[in-house]
């Protein structure tokens, strides 16, 4: 059975139609929306402006050069699906197997043992843990909605990711992939304190981007644009080309130290950030620059 059809059967005709209900409101949303401010990513002197902010703020940026010779082994090995984001065509493809790569590396996955088990949170649709399995290796995956091809897998764990079944000191490392920034309200810090609670002594985690921008903000697509969801405080935008997001934050540095480093620390953890120094190296299209590590003290 594909994956469109287990959606529909899954949904039932009561979600079939309220899909095809959204679907068809997409332009009445476009029209709705049509002034609204767009987001802009960070250019590279606002990225400097932001590395600046962060520092002044305690928070040093270490440099992080991923290694290509050793990215192309690992997209070898790992053997993701050609289709996996759109594919070569899709403009993401080389991104997405980077923020991999650097949760990898960061974790060093391939030479400490005592960073497994390992869990990739807040996963969607990611067959990453699957194909980790296939190497014999124990990875498990935690999203509040998998894949319909997931549920029938028993590492693929269906729960809130902040309030976890998992037991305590149960992982060696975790990771987060283009996925920190949904975590809204106020699961960001709570998932801190359950990361603390999950991994092991000696355990890390990786996020991987970590969002940030000159001001405190974050951008909703155009159906969910004008909800109340958002930080207070923080600068609403547009993400036109999107649909379904209800609130994709972007830290400044001073919030980043008030909701994440310093509940971090509070919770047990050592907080770390890294800057990606040669995207170009890896791929065209890469947008990945801030990383943050987590580490649990041995």
């Amino acid at each position: 059975m594909s994956s469109l059809v287990q959606r529909l059967v899954r949904a039932g005709p009561l979600g079939v139609a309220r899909a095809v209900q959204r679907r068809a409101a997409r332009p009445l949303h476009r029209l709705r929306t049509a002034g609204a401010p767009h987001y802009r990513a960070p250019d590279a002197a606002e990225l400097r402006t932001i590395e600046s902010g962060l520092r002044s703020l305690g928070m040093p940026c270490a440099d992080y050069r991923a290694d290509p010779a050793a990215f192309r082994a690992f997209v070898a090995r790992m053997n993701f699906p050609p289709g996996y984001h759109g594919g070569a065509d899709g403009g993401v493809y080389v991104e997405k197997l980077l923020e991999h790569f650097v949760a990898w590396d960061l974790l060093d996955l391939n030479a400490r043992e005592a960073r497994w088990p390992y869990v990739d949170i807040a996963a969607a649709s990611s067959p990453w843990a699957r194909l980790l399995r296939a190497q014999g290796l124990p990875a498990w995956s935690i999203d509040l909605d998998p894949h319909p091809w997931m549920e029938e897998l028993s590492y693929y764990v269906q729960a809130d990711a902040t309030a976890s079944p998992f037991d305590s000191a149960s992982f060696g490392s975790a990771s987060l992939q283009c996925a920190y920034e949904m975590f809204g309200g106020d699961s960001d810090t709570r998932l801190l304190a359950e990361l603390a609670r999950i991994l092991r002594p000696g355990g890390r985690a990786v996020i991987s981007p970590l969002y940030m921008h000159t001001e405190a903000c974050f951008y909703q697509s155009p159906d969910h644009y004008g909800r109340d969801v958002g930080d207070a405080g923080a600068r609403r935008y547009l993400r036109p080309d999107v649909w379904g997001i209800a609130a994709s934050r972007k830290y400044s540095p001073d919030t980043l130290r008030t909701r994440v480093w310093q509940p971090a620390q509070a919770a047990g953890l050592v907080p770390a950030l890294h800057v990606l120094r040669n995207g170009p190296e890896i791929g065209p299209g890469i947008y990945l620059h801030f990383i943050l590590t987590l580490d649990r003290p041995a």
